[in-house]
């Protein structure tokens, strides 16, 4: 068991070595921001380059300060790479800068030795190496972040790709989550900007995504789930997994000999049967099984010379639940047709609010993008920069889309290039209109209307059913002198503290009044005279002068803050921690 200081020391170094990163790559004024500015001392050997980030924290040039964004998550390693691979997913969050940027990130890692994948694999699968499989290739296929693939043959005689993942990655990658989260609650606690974002559900989000990659298990189930899914379309192929060579961090899969879909000639008949056999397999997955492929760049879709598809790397994938992919119907519906209103619902509806919604100047933003690519000819429509447009327009709106769209956002994109490659000249509306159909039938189906209809009545009917036991509460509270009303009003609130304050006050003043008479009345007779002057009248002057001033006070604090919320407000105190 590793001890609590050991960790604290490590998550120290760990810290001071972001810190060294970000000085390094010109974000200087990014790592004060995040906290981590008692850590610049020590740049951990990096070169500082200086940057004018103090007042834009991204820079005059986005482009170039999105390049150097992608050099620290780099540098930093696999666990940042992987999250900019989940912040690439989110047009909502970044600059589309950053986005096209964060594309281009690659898990710059060193292949593992074949000691090392042959301890993994023995110490996982209890036995030899040369025991477990006929043949097994020392070079790898691909190497990643996470771990890497190796050529092998099984005893039966069956090709199969065996994925190994690294070892020590997993407690890496944990270690680096807890940073990642204090770094969030610390923004969170000190950074107004990033309320919208809310750096801890993006960590949570990520963590949820990583953790599952880590487990090969996982991996596993989705695998089966796609091959059950497509077991009825001869034109897509998901290879199998060897359960017997499976476990968390072993990996063994059918090996499909297959292509590049890069080696397709683009605009060639073969490409563009490839591409009719790509859009409805994710059409398929997205709108029908509510579960895609999250990541299906090139590298990952093969194609067979019979020019059947083959899914490969299933760690990263998305859901959605019948109700989103109504919405995301709906969504594309009202998008072909340039219902503005439609529109603005169907992304309210994907997504919340973050504080209150100018609907007037939400609806306008969405009709200048609308007439911005109605202007265009329809095969001229970059589907990416519409979606991109719209994510900026519900971001400017304080409009948070729900994170479940956010994985199907960057597959759509990346399908969309791989089928402009594929069909250069292809017009993306007139390809996408049979479907569109497909969908309108579906979603407005008699059977999927009176499916509605049968839900609403049904809530309709419980609510009915339940008013006359409600009604009976009532009146048994009302007559019991049980119930209670609660009006909540700001301003009759400060009324009652006003007249409470200002009884309290001319209590004490009439008290005051009466004991200053009543002593007056007593000492009357005790008077004595100091050349000619009463010493009463002395005494009364000094106490008229001291009730005086204590009357300036009271009024005031009474009109300065008296009347005012006693209630301690920490975010002030906060900010002088902030370096401006």
């Amino acid at each position: 068991m590793v001890s609590p200081v050991k960790t604290a020391v490590q998550d120290i170094r760990r810290l001071r070595e972001i810190s060294g990163v970000l000085t390094g790559h010109g974000f200087s004024a990014v790592a004060r921001r995040a906290g981590l500015g008692r850590f610049l001392g020590d740049s951990g050997g990096a070169d500082v380059v200086e940057f004018e980030d103090d007042g834009d924290l991204l820079g005059g040039d986005r482009s170039e300060a999105a390049v150097r964004f992608r050099n620290v998550l780099e540098d930093l390693g696999p666990t940042f790479v992987k999250l900019g691979q989940v912040l690439s997913t989110r047009p909502d969050i970044l600059p589309p800068e950053f986005i096209d940027e964060l594309k281009n990130l690659q898990d710059r890692v060193p292949a593992l030795s074949f000691e090392q994948v042959r301890e993994q694999v023995e110490s996982n699968l209890d036995g030899a190496i040369e025991e477990l499989f006929e043949e097994f290739q020392e070079k790898p296929l691909a190497a990643a972040s996470i771990g890497q693939a190796h050529r092998a043959v099984l005893p039966s005689g069956r090709a199969v790709v065996v994925k190994v993942q690294r070892p020590g990655i997993s407690e890496k990658i944990r270690s680096d989550l807890d940073i990642l989260y204090y770094l969030a609650r610390f923004l969170e606690a000190t950074i107004e900007e990033v309320e919208l974002y809310t750096p801890t559900a993006i960590v949570r989000e990520f963590e949820r995504a990583i953790l599952n990659e880590l487990d090969f298990l996982q991996e596993a189930q989705n695998i089966e789930e796609f091959g059950n899914n497509f077991a009825e379309m001869p034109t897509v192929e998901v290879p199998e997994v060897e359960h017997e060579y499976t476990t968390s961090q072993i990996l063994t899969m059918e090996f499909i000999d297959a292509d590049k879909l890069a080696s397709l000639e683009g605009g060639s008949e073969r490409a563009i049967r490839v591409l009719d056999t790509l859009l409805e397999a994710m059409v398929k997955m997205v709108l029908y099984d509510g579960f895609f492929h999250g990541d299906p760049h090139p590298g990952n879709i093969m194609v067979r010379e019979d020019d059947t598809i083959v899914f490969i790397d299933f760690g990263l994938v998305g859901r959605l639940s019948e109700s989103q992919q109504d919405d995301l119907i709906d969504l594309i519906l009202t998008i072909l047709t340039g219902d503005v209103d439609g529109v603005s619902r169907s992304l309210l509806s994907m997504g919340y609010p973050v504080g209150r919604v100018n609907l007037r100047e939400f609806k306008a933003d969405i009709t200048r993008i609308r007439n911005k690519y109605l202007a265009m000819n329809l095969g001229d429509i970059e589907v990416g920069e519409f979606v991109q447009e719209t994510m900026n327009a519900a971001q400017k709106h304080r409009i948070r889309i729900n994170t479940n769209y956010a994985v199907l956002t960057k597959a759509a994109m990346t399908i969309e290039g791989i089928m402009r490659e594929l069909e250069p000249d292809m017009d993306i509306m007139k390809k996408g209109m049979p479907y569109a159909k497909k969908l309108a039938t579906r979603r407005f189906s008699a059977r999927k209307v009176m499916q509605g209809v049968m839900n609403s009545a049904m809530g309709f009917s419980g609510f009915v059913q339940q008013i006359p036991q409600q009604m009976d509460q009532i009146l048994m509270d009302l007559e019991g002198g049980n119930l209670t009303i609660t009006i909540k009003n700001e301003s009759i609130d400060e009324i009652g503290t006003f007249l409470n304050t200002l009884g309290t006050r001319l209590f004490l003043g009439i008290i005051a009044a009466g004991l200053a008479v009543a002593a007056a009345l007593i000492l009357r007779g005790y008077d004595y005279m100091i050349s000619g002057v009463s010493v009463m009248m002395i005494v009364g002057i000094l106490l008229a002068i001291i009730a005086l001033a204590l009357f300036w006070w009271a009024l005031s604090w009474h009109i300065v803050g008296g009347s005012a919320s006693s209630k301690l407000r920490l975010e002030p105190f906060m900010r002088l921690f902030r370096k401006k």
